[in-house]
């Protein structure tokens, strides 16, 4: 109904995305406690997470993709949302899904991880980074690699893959083998290391939501990331 999202089907239900408060909007649910998706998704069901991720994502895509970039004229949304026609040069536009790799490195005995200036003290993260026009997933694995630790990949293997819609990523997940290079944090990063298996287990076991507390050792990120899921991996290669 009018500038709603359609999501899709489930038990014979249909699923709508529209962002509250806007004109066409008939009911505006109240929100007195708002959580953001991210903490969410942390305890939802999967498909709760999912269907709210699909609607982010896309309610992302509208409110940043409302003109054509080859005339300038308007876009009008059709096939229930999915479809941005440009009403100048009727030019059609799909939304948008940014490629990026998030790899576990290691040595063979350590894991490498780094950590970025706003994070909270005790965080820490396998590295990431977006694929850029004419590479292979494997090039960017070895580039991001090298730019943000100085260290130097051999090989990778693809692991497995995770939609990111913050706002509109999708993780692409690689175990990668690098030489035993002293890492040195590039310009993403404020720091990076090897870390010794007990301390990525310890970091584990931390409490994920307390990384800003005072304490000893490393967390990694929440159960919902790929991140964690990619330390978890390689423990279990050893």
């Amino acid at each position: 109904p009018g500038t709603a999202i359609f999501l899709g089907l489930r038990d014979g239900v249909a699923w709508f995305a529209q962002r509250a408060g806007t004109a066409n909007a008939q009911v505006v649910a109240p929100a007195p406690h708002r959580v953001d998706l991210r903490s969410a998704a942390t305890h939802w069901p999967a498909f709760d997470s999912t269907v709210f991720a699909q609607a982010r994502a896309v309610l992302h895509w509208h409110a940043r993709h409302r003109y054509c970039g080859v005339c300038g004229a308007e876009l009008r949304y059709e096939r229930a949302g999915w479809l941005g026609r440009c009403t100048g040069c009727n030019l059609e536009h799909y939304p948008r899904t940014d490629q990026a790799i998030i790899v576990a490195v290691t040595d063979g005995r350590r894991l490498l991880l780094g950590r970025q200036k706003p994070w909270a003290p005790r965080r820490w993260s396998v590295l990431a980074g977006f694929v850029e026009p004419g590479e292979s997933l494997e090039q960017t694995v070895a580039r991001e690699v090298l730019e943000e630790s100085g260290v130097r990949v051999r090989q990778c293997r693809y692991q497995g893959s995770q939609p990111w819609p913050f706002p509109s990523a999708l993780m692409l997940g690689f175990i990668a083998h690098a030489e035993p290079d002293e890492p040195v944090a590039g310009d993403e990063l404020e720091d990076v290391r090897w870390f010794e298996p007990d301390q990525v287990r310890a970091g584990l076991a931390a409490d994920w939501s307390k990384a800003e507390a005072e304490g000893e050792g490393i967390i990694l990120s929440a159960p919902v990331s790929i991140s964690r899921w990619l330390a978890e991996r390689w423990l279990a290669t050893l």
